[in-house]
């Protein structure tokens, strides 16, 4: 009997040592297949027995609960939130953790989906909304919520000045496309004035040079008739000396002739007194009377040749008297016309010297318009070059304000 108690007793001890086991989670499972035969330890081994029971029941839902947390913290870790943890155990403690961490789950998975959601609209250009940050007090998640809301502001701060730039720079651009097609209108129209003008000037050009030839022929000619007119001077001078000789000469001859008259008269006075003085003489003086009578009839004639010749010296004095006059009149003549001559030629020789500078002003300004020209061909090309940079640059606003034009942000429909 004492025997079969101390064998109880170490069944009972062995149950204990099991349980103890069990307890310090050296074992999963207790498999006591101790049984007493003592009556005395018959209730104690019951109560073991009831214990080992009550503590593997709690601890198998226990170790279930325990399992899926374990499985929902290694998916939370992988990265998946969509978990719930199902089994409730007799522990409360470990319920509060299991529902702690199903409370976690649902906001991860709410705020997630929000955060999806929002990013998904963000992706599509709409940034009108927010992620909903009031389910976190704190900590890394609401920082990380906060800091897309943050990213939310600025973009929404940098798309309103993009819009609001783009259509600054659509407005500015068309602007300038319209300054862009004027300003390559004008310069085309300034190269066609600049050529015609060009032309012109070229046209002027050879026409100065004309002018220029013309006027030194003229100045040429001037020259000749200057010495020509000075010849005709002198020989006017020296034919108004020779008239006033010539009309000295006739006066004297004038004079000779009267005196010739004079004695013609006396002779024929001397040749009557002959003719007298023979006819007293009788027969004596008949060859004297005739000689008398032939030197009154000479005298007579003389007288009258005289007479003729008085009479053609007068009427030589009155035209030589004339000559003298148009030969004064004509060496006054060619003083005025050397004084106008010599005007004509100091005015040739000032057109000249002006149609001179005249060609070098042309050729000067030959030389500017070349080089106004190419600057206008410079600045044709280069208006040109705006114009599609200025059409490249609308197209590019356009473009700017049509793509903002698809980003919702708050504010948008203010911006004008």
């Amino acid at each position: 009997m004492f025997f079969n108690k101390k064998k109880d007793k170490e069944k009972v001890l062995e149950s204990l040592d099991t349980l103890e086991a069990y307890i310090q989670n050296k074992i999963n499972a207790i498999n006591d297949n101790n049984q007493v035969e003592s009556s005395e330890f018959i209730e104690v081994e019951d109560k073991l027995h009831s214990i080992m029971e009550i503590l593997q029941s709690k601890n198998q839902k226990n170790l279930t609960v325990y399992g899926e947390i374990m499985l929902a913290c290694e998916k939370i870790a992988d990265g998946h939130i969509d978990d719930k943890i199902t089994s409730v155990s007799d522990d409360s403690k470990l319920n509060y953790i299991a529902k702690s961490l199903n409370v976690m789950f649902e906001k991860l998975n709410i705020s997630v989906n929000n955060t999806l959601k929002i990013l998904d609209e963000y992706k599509e250009q709409n940034y009108l909304n927010k992620v909903d940050t009031s389910m976190f007090l704190g900590g890394g998640l609401k920082e990380l919520l906060e800091g897309i809301n943050s990213l939310q502001d600025r973009i929404t701060i940098q798309a309103t000045q993009s819009y609001k730039n783009g259509l600054i720079l659509e407005k500015e651009s068309q602007i300038l496309t319209q300054k862009a097609e004027v300003l390559s209108a004008s310069s085309q129209e300034q190269s066609v004035a600049i050529e015609e003008t060009a032309a012109a000037v070229v046209e002027i050009t050879s026409i100065v040079e004309h002018n220029t030839q013309s006027v030194n022929q003229m100045q040429q000619l001037g020259s000749k008739v200057q010495d020509e007119s000075n010849k005709g001077s002198l020989l006017s001078k020296d034919t108004h000396k020779a008239m006033d000789e010539i009309y000295n000469s006739t006066i004297k001859a004038y004079d000779s002739v009267n005196q010739i008259s004079q004695i013609a008269f006396q002779t024929n006075i001397l040749s009557l007194n002959a003719a007298v003085e023979a006819a007293t003489a009788g027969e004596a003086g008949k060859g004297f009377a005739v000689v008398a009578q032939e030197v009154r009839n000479l005298a007579n004639k003389s007288a009258e040749v005289a007479k003729d010749i008085e009479s053609l010296m007068g009427e030589l004095q009155t035209k030589t008297k004339h000559g003298k006059e148009i030969a004064s009149t004509m060496s006054d003549g060619y003083e005025t016309l050397i004084e106008d001559i010599n005007k004509t030629v100091e005015l040739i020789h000032s057109v000249s010297t002006s149609s001179d500078e005249q060609e070098k002003g042309i050729n000067q300004i030959s030389d500017a318009i070349n080089s106004i020209d190419h600057a206008v061909q410079n600045n044709a090309s280069v208006a040109l070059d705006v114009k599609n940079v200025a059409n490249k640059s609308n197209d590019v606003s356009m473009q700017i304000v049509e793509d903002t034009r698809k980003i919702q942000f708050v504010g948008k429909e203010l911006i004008k």
